[in-house]
């Protein structure tokens, strides 16, 4: 049997953060807003050797083998499955009786912030869910799989707006209640093509965790420190006016919103942007000074977007920083 899967990693636009528990429910009206690109995790589940589970991947030139028996005793040994821990507690959560071979690719630079990793985990699920016959909702498998992630982490739970683009596809808000998130589709021809026209997804080339500013906000938002809850207040009412920007469709607000929101998230967490990606912003202002600038991750990784930015010609000032232009498309909703 084989069994293929794909799904997008996402650009978050406004309000990550807020949607890690509980502070998604302290503060009240939280709307998360992103988008389903068109870099996408990939997998392919087959049939494969008896008692032996195969993980290739191609974006790390990576196979490791492991037994139906080490997969069983993960906890006790799990540095032995290193970077493929994740996906190995995913694929024990169907308890295999046979062997399987796994190959992954991603469209997302590692630790670039566009959620590769946990947009990966949704799609492999969703490839087992097919390959070992289960049912389980949209809703159902962003929990399992989240609960996961954050076990992996162990540093306080995972944010779930990572989980959904590639479950859903197209521009999303996630609006966060009491009893649950809810999902609302805004993916329009008109919106998409707006998007695509005025924003530039750009990698640093640098690898950064944004899940270690995740936990300092976390910490210091329980820890009541009024800066971190005034910020993450502000950042809920900039989302809130993006979300009602693009229902109004007022795209040119949308645009200079999520420019404030990165502006207001480098003031607050100055480690957001890395050394280079400072120098850069300093330089896109002196020569295209409409232009914004917000960091992809909402602790920070190693892409961000170029807002206000229709037309205009960077790749000399990419080319000075050792920079790339990431293709950036919307897929279609699911």
């Amino acid at each position: 049997m084989r069994v293929t899967k794909s799904g997008s990693v996402r650009v978050d636009l406004l309000g990550g953060t807020l949607d890690i528990h509980p502070i998604n429910l302290v503060i009240p009206n939280v709307v998360t807003l992103n988008m389903a690109t068109g870099l996408t995790a990939n997998v392919i589940l087959e049939d494969g050797e008896l008692d032996t589970i195969k993980f290739i991947s191609n974006d790390y030139d990576l196979t490791k083998t492991y037994s139906l028996n080490e997969l069983d005793n993960i906890d006790s040994i799990k540095e032995l499955f290193g970077p493929f821990e994740f996906l190995a507690r995913i694929l024990r959560f169907f308890s295999p009786t046979s062997g399987l071979t796994i190959e992954l690719s991603s469209g997302a630079p590692p630790g670039s912030g566009l959620g590769g990793s946990s947009a990966m985990g949704a799609v492999f699920f969703s490839a087992c869910c097919d390959f070992f016959s289960q049912k389980y909702s949209a809703s159902e498998i962003v929990r399992i799989v989240q609960n996961i992630e954050s076990k992996i982490l162990n540093a306080g739970p995972a944010g779930y707006q990572d989980y959904y683009p590639s479950l859903y596809g197209g521009i999303l808000a996630l609006k966060s209640f009491e009893n649950g998130v809810t999902v609302e589709q805004l993916y329009n021809k008109e919106l998409a093509s707006f998007i695509c026209d005025n924003i530039r997804l750009i990698f640093s080339g640098e690898s950064r965790n944004s899940g270690i500013n995740n936990w300092e906000v976390y910490k210091g938002f329980f820890d009541g420190d009024e800066a971190i809850r005034r910020g993450l207040n502000d950042i809920s009412s900039l989302s809130l006016d993006a979300y009602r920007a693009i229902k109004s469709n007022n795209h040119m607000k949308l645009m200079d919103l999520i420019s404030k929101e990165g502006g207001l998230r480098e003031s607050l967490f100055p480690s957001i942007l890395s050394s280079k990606m400072k120098e850069f912003k300093s330089e896109l202002n002196k020569f295209f000074p409409q232009c914004g600038m917000k960091v992809c991750g909402a602790g920070g990784g190693g892409c961000f977007v170029i807002t206000n930015a229709k037309d205009i010609e960077l790749k000399i000032l990419l080319d000075k920083f050792e920079m790339r232009e990431l293709p950036l498309e919307i897929n279609l909703p699911h």
